[in-house]
Order: structure tokens, then sequence, then C-alpha cells
């Protein structure tokens, strides 16, 4: 902006984390650009997306990919994703001129960016949203399963090759979270727990704001249900006509405001799938919850 004062934020996160509907209230800022998913769209569905994939998981993707392309949306998403290299992810999305924008804030996945590090942008603050690996597979199970898919198809439960990274997404925003802190790009990036948020949003969101310097508004605690809202970000076209085939942001498009969620279920409760990924992710989750932003810190 002209008087020197535009914010720009990065909100990494990890699948199953309430992080779309974060993106629908971050929607409520005055003079706002929502620039939703970029290096996902790059990792997944780009030109350099990370894997091969093998067997069923290339086929299920090729075909989702073909699936999605017949979709009209009816409004313009941004970009397509022959396009999202990470180049053109960085320099002509990410540090492109907002002029008129007082805050541009984005919303991503850490392993869109782990592998490539020397690929984030320049002129950013930092932020994480992470949540209890308990709450977050069994999300993705419930949603997998009314795609007809298992867990397999998402994680590398048997070693081998998957939609998602290595280390279940926790591996990832750790490391980069270690990257930021370790290169002084953002000493002390705000880690905000998922729960917390929906516990006591008003303080998470005042103290998120103050701290990566975005004006707060009590206009941030609700928004309209519906994805209005939706067609004035900045997203691949791909991951929006994705939504129209799958329903992965169905609730997150639905929702109105944040609400308390339960207690996550005992391990002992959960299926055989779950746990792998639960065991393999939690040792991550614990390190970055212990320093997260906490309302005791009032």
């Amino acid at each position: 902006m002209a008087d020197g004062k535009q914010v720009r934020v990065i909100l990494w996160c990890i699948p199953r984390t309430v992080s779309t509907a974060f993106g629908k209230c971050m929607s409520n800022l005055d003079n706002v650009q929502i620039i939703h998913e970029p290096y996902v769209s790059a990792y997944l569905t780009g030109p350099e997306m990370k894997q091969p994939l093998e067997g069923f998981e290339k086929d299920f993707q090729v075909k989702l990919i073909a699936k999605a392309s017949e979709v009209d949306l009816k409004h313009d998403a941004g970009w397509d994703a022959n396009m999202a290299t990470y180049k053109f992810t960085k320099e002509k999305l990410l540090e492109a001129e907002y002029p008129d924008k007082r805050v541009v804030f984005v919303k991503d996945m850490s392993y869109g960016i782990a592998w490539k590090l020397h690929m984030l942008p320049e002129g950013y603050r930092h932020a994480f949203l992470i949540r209890n690996p308990v709450k977050v597979f069994k999300s993705w199970k419930k949603m997998l399963d009314k795609m007809g898919k298992a867990l397999s198809t998402v994680f590398p439960l048997e070693n081998k090759s998957s939609l998602l990274p290595e280390k279940y997404g926790f591996g990832e925003s750790f490391q980069l979270y270690e990257h930021l802190v370790k290169t002084g790009i953002e000493p002390k990036p705000v880690i905000i727990d998922s729960d917390d948020l929906l516990e006591n949003p008003e303080f998470i969101l005042r103290e998120f704001c103050k701290r990566t310097g975005i004006q707060y508004k009590d206009e941030l605690l609700s928004w309209n249900a519906g994805d209005s809202i939706v067609k004035k970000w900045k997203s691949s076209d791909l991951l929006i006509k994705g939504n129209h085939l799958c329903g992965y942001y169905e609730d997150a498009l639905a929702s109105q405001n944040f609400y308390k969620s339960p207690p996550p279920a005992d391990r002992a409760d959960l299926p055989k799938d779950v746990k792998i990924c639960v065991d393999a992710s939690m040792s991550y989750y614990e390190r970055m919850y212990a320093l997260r932003l906490r309302a005791e810190e009032q």
C-alpha cells in the first residue's frame, strides 16, 4: 500500500485443522487478499509435483484431475494448475503487488514447501495451525470413507508411494518451524492449536492479529455460510473444482463460526490405520503444542 503498512502473513497448516474456516474468518478483514493453498497446488498438481506416485495412488490422482477439469466453477478461482510451478507460486502469486490491499493472508500446508525451503516468499510473517493427531486422522478417515478410499491412499501406511508426505504433515510442519527459527526468518512463530481456537476464539484471534500485525475486528468471530467469499480468493482452480467432487472443504464452507470440539478419542478405541498415523505424528505435534499460544499468557 502507498502508506507502507501492508501486512503479509502465511498460516502454515496441517490438513483437517479447521484451516479453511480460518481462511473464511480472515476474509472478514478490511481490504484483504486471501491466497488459498498455493504451494499445495504446486506440490500435488503442478508441473513440479513432488511425487512420482505409483499404482493406485497415481491412478486416483490422475482420475481426480481429469474429472475436476469437467467442473464449471462459474467464477475465476485464480490460476490454472498447469501454471503452478514453485517459481510461479513464489514470484507471481505470493510476491506479487497487491497495492489496494491492507492485508495479504495466505493459508497453506507446510508439506507443500518443506522440500523446497529456498522457495519461501519474501516479506511475510509466519504462523502455524496444529491439531491433535487423533482428531486429524479421524477426520481424514471419515472424509475418505465417504469417497470409498482408505487412509493408505493418502498416507504411507505401508511404506509405499502416497499422496501426502512421509512425516504425515506434522513432521514437515516441525521441519519448517525449525527452519524459520534457525534462519531468523521468523524467530518466534505464532503456533495456534485448533482446540484452543475453538475453545476461546476471541482471545486467540486477538493475539494472533496482534503478534502478526493485523488489525483485529470482532467481525472475525462469525461469517456467512456458503462459498460466496471463496469466489474472491486466489486459489488453484483444480483445488476448488476438486472440492465439488470430493467435498474436502464442505464442512468449512458450511460453517458460520468457530465452535467447541469434543475431546479426542482414546487411542485404544482407534482403528489400526488411524493409530499408525497418530503414532507417526504425535511426537512432532507435542513439540509444537508445547510452544503454542496459550490463553494463560494473557
